[in-house]
This record gives structure tokens, sequence and C-alpha cells, in this order.
């Protein structure tokens, strides 16, 4: 590979290669409030990282080296006494003029430890990785790398990963950085990395973390909080007008909270899986989890995605309206539609064009609620039921039919607030029919619902059609 092509790979990309989507909740639009929330969970991430190594790490006065900490653009481990029994590299700028200083221990009388402390490996100017901030950590009992970017949204984001293949590739592309700048440190970092780089941690350690990070994160809300002027406290509530779902912050926290150790759940489960001389049954088991916290992440992002729709004034919220494939979009979820059929026994039937039409719509959004819809469908339906899905072409628009064989008993089903529906039997929550109704109306289309005894519940969607000439932005 030549130089150029080397600078332009991010560590970023690895993640994305390897289909690693395992990042916090990022649901805010505009790009201030992503970088602020990124900036959050990073520095929560560190604090998790240092409170993950105080517990592997022994603490000894031998200079046996029992873990390598990487990391850019600064060093990361403020701990005096762990940085001691830890290999330090520190990836920054050849230009950059501010000396990054290793921690120093004023209580013991230590003095700033110098740059020389440390490795350092200088970037090129032009390296992408200037543009990312990243930590990977190697030890005897565990790997992890944290990561702070900016994806193809331009939106910052934090992500994590404790996936050995990852790690490696991870590896193997700062090691390329190494050789490019000529570093004399290369052979003797690429030897001690392969003591540690092939660990699998136990779910114990990956659960940790996940709990230190919840933690981390409620202290820096609690010091934002504190930090609210007293006069912004004092306005008087008939001055300020509420919005028009309380429950939108309830809903923002309880995503938050059930989101995280599902994604927990789901990255062991994918380092499970990846183990040797495990038996098919156990293989199907660990699949079914796996899928399960996938359909609860989606479901949560839904309802928080719609709660942030619905609460935001009219002139502050837009949902970008591009030239979409819906053929896509389909081939991407129809094989996890007949997964959920089939674990319920539902018989599913999709009649879908040979060849469909472009449509404008927000793509991600429109994924999600027709995953939504999908699942409440289903989700409803006794055992053996059956449930089609119809696509055709209406005019200037696309039809999609959703039909199913059983009503849908609203006699049973609760109204948690303006945004939720809620139905004992099965314990599931889903959308309100209005709320529902105004996401398809935001993204230029209609939704009707109506309730036959012959046929049952029968849910139409209408999308406009469009292609990329014809792309819109439209407000809600």
């Amino acid at each position: 590979m030549i130089l150029s092509e080397v600078l332009k790979i991010k560590l970023s990309d690895i993640l994305a290669e390897d289909n690693w989507d395992d990042e916090l909740d990022n649901f805010a639009d505009d790009n201030h409030n992503t970088i602020i929330r990124s900036q959050h969970e990073w520095n929560a991430g560190v604090a998790s990282l240092e409170k993950l190594l105080s517990l592997m790490i022994e603490k000894n006065e031998n200079k046996l080296i029992q873990g390598i900490v990487i990391s850019s653009p600064t060093p990361m481990i403020k701990d005096v006494k762990l940085v001691s029994q830890l290999e330090t590299v520190v990836f920054s700028s050849f230009h950059e003029e501010k000396m990054a200083l290793m921690p120093c221990d004023f209580k013991n009388k230590i003095q700033p430890i110098s740059r020389l402390s440390f490795i350092d490996v200088s970037l090129d100017i032009n390296d992408i990785l200037n543009k990312e901030q990243f930590c990977l950590v190697l030890t005897s009992k565990f790997t992890c790398l944290i990561l702070k970017s900016i994806n193809k949204n331009h939106n910052s984001k934090f992500q994590f990963s404790f996936t050995p293949e990852i790690i490696k590739k991870v590896w193997l592309l700062l090691k390329e950085r190494m050789i490019i700048s000529q570093n004399y440190h290369t052979e003797y970092l690429d030897k001690l990395v392969n003591k540690f780089i092939s660990i699998n941690p136990n779910y114990k350690i990956i659960t940790e973390f996940t709990r230190y990070l919840l933690k981390e994160l409620e202290k820096i809300k609690l010091v934002e909080i504190n930090q609210i002027p007293r006069q912004s406290q004092s306005i008087s509530l008939k001055k300020t007008p509420l919005p028009p779902y309380p429950e939108f912050e309830l809903l923002q926290a309880l995503t938050h909270e059930i989101r995280t150790p599902l994604t927990t759940i789901k990255t062991t489960t994918k380092l499970l899986l990846k183990r040797a001389k495990l038996t098919p049954d156990i293989v199907k088991s660990l699949e079914l989890i796996e899928q399960e916290c996938i359909e609860q992440i989606n479901r949560m992002e839904l309802i928080f995605r719609a709660a942030e729709l619905e609460s935001k004034p009219i002139k502050q919220e837009q949902v970008k309206l591009i030239s979409t494939s819906l053929e896509e979009i389909l081939n991407q979820t129809i094989p996890t539609w007949k997964k959920q059929a089939q674990r319920r026994n539902i018989i599913l039937d999709i009649i879908i064009p040979h060849k469909l039409p472009q449509i404008v719509s927000d793509p991600a959004i429109l994924t999600q609620i027709l995953g939504g819809l999908m699942e409440k469908f289903i989700r409803n339906l006794p055992s053996g039921g059956n449930f089609q899905v119809l696509i055709l072409p209406a005019g200037n628009q696309l039809k999609l039919q959703f039909l199913s064989e059983s009503n849908f008993n609203n006699d049973h089903v609760k109204c948690l607030g303006k945004l939720l529906l809620f139905q004992p039997e099965t314990g599931s929550l889903s959308l309100s029919y209005d709320v529902t109704k105004n996401i398809f109306h935001a993204l230029g289309g209609k939704l009707t619902m109506k309730q036959t005894q012959d046929k049952g519940e029968i849910l139409t969607i209408f999308l406009p059609l469009g292609n990329s000439k014809n792309c819109i932005n439209q407000a809600i």
C-alpha cells in the first residue's frame, strides 16, 4: 500500500469494516450537541478504563511491564502508580507545539515525568489520524479500544470495542504509521503487543467497564446540573411553556439506561460466537440472544427518535429527505423480519415488484419506523397467524400495505402519555398511531389504518417517488 493510502485510513474505518456499531446513544441532531455529548462520553470512557486498569494491574515495585497504553494526541492515564507498570505510547502530530506531559504525584512529591518517559510517535501532518482521539489498552486480562471520531454525517461520536480481531487490525494500522515515521521502537513494541493482543476478555470485565461508564456519565450530568445559574432555577413555570410531551426526559434517560447494558450483552455474545468448539445448540442460543438485543436496542432508538421529533418546535427540527432506495432498505431488513416471524411461528408473506423505483425519504428514520411497525404486528399476532406485506406503485407514490388477519385489540392497550402504547398481554411497547402518522408526514408520506371484521387490520403507507434530481428538505 502506498503512503498516501495508508494516511487516509482511520480507526473508525476498521470498526465500520467489522460492522461494529456498539456506541453509546447519540440522538442529537445538531453538530454542537454531538460534540458536547461525545466529549462527555470520551471523558467517561477514559475514567472507566483507568478504573478497570486499577483492578487488573498489580501495583508493585518491580519494573515488569504489565500492559501497554497507546493513545492520541496525549497520554490518557493519570495514575502515576499505574503508569509505572505500563508502557505508554503517544501518537501526536509532528508539528504539535504543545508538549504532552506525563502525570505527576504531588502528594508523594514525584516530579512530572519528562517527554522522554514515554514512546512518542510522530504523525504526518496529512495523516487523517490527527482528526481522531483514541486510547488502546492491552493487558494480560483484556484489550480495549475507545475512540472519538467524526462519522459520515459529520457528527462527533464515541465508540468502544473489546473484540480481539478489531484490536489486531487497529494495532497493524498503528504499526504502519510507526514504520512510515521510521520510529526505532517499532520492533520492540510489536513484540510486546504480541504478548497481549489475542486476549479474549471475560464478560465480567466488559460488564464492569459499562457499569463504570454509566456512573461516570451520571457524575458529569450532575456537575452540569449544579453549574446551572440560580437565576434560571427561579423562572416561573407560569411563564415557561411546558413541552408537549412531559415524558420526553424520562424516555431519554430510560433509552440510555436500557440500551447500554443491552449493548454490553450483544458485545459479549459476539465474543462468545467467535470462540472455537461451540456446539450448534449453543451457537443458535447465542445468535438468538444477539438478535433479541438488537431488536430491543432498535425499539428504544425508535421511541427516543419519535419523542425527539415530536417535542421540538417546528422551526428547529428538520428531516432531511433525499433520494432513497427502498429496495436496499428492504434487502437489509426483510431477513430480520423473517427471523422475528419464525421465532413466533407467524406465516409472513412479502410481495414486492421485481424492480422498485426510488423514493424521497430519510432512509435512517424510514428503516426504524418500518421495523417498529413490523415488530408491532408480529408481536400482536397469535402463533400460527398470517401476516402480509404488499408493495405496489400508486401514481406518483409507492404504496406499502401491512395486512394482518387479526384485529388489534384496543381494549387491552394502555396509553403511556401521548407517545406510547403498552399491551399487558405481550409486554410490548409501541408508538401511538398519531405519533407514527406524524413521522410519516415528516417523511413526505401518509399513513392510514383501518380495521375490518373479515380482513383484520390494514395499515397503508404512501411514500413519494423521487430520483437523484428530486431531493428536498422538508420541515416537520
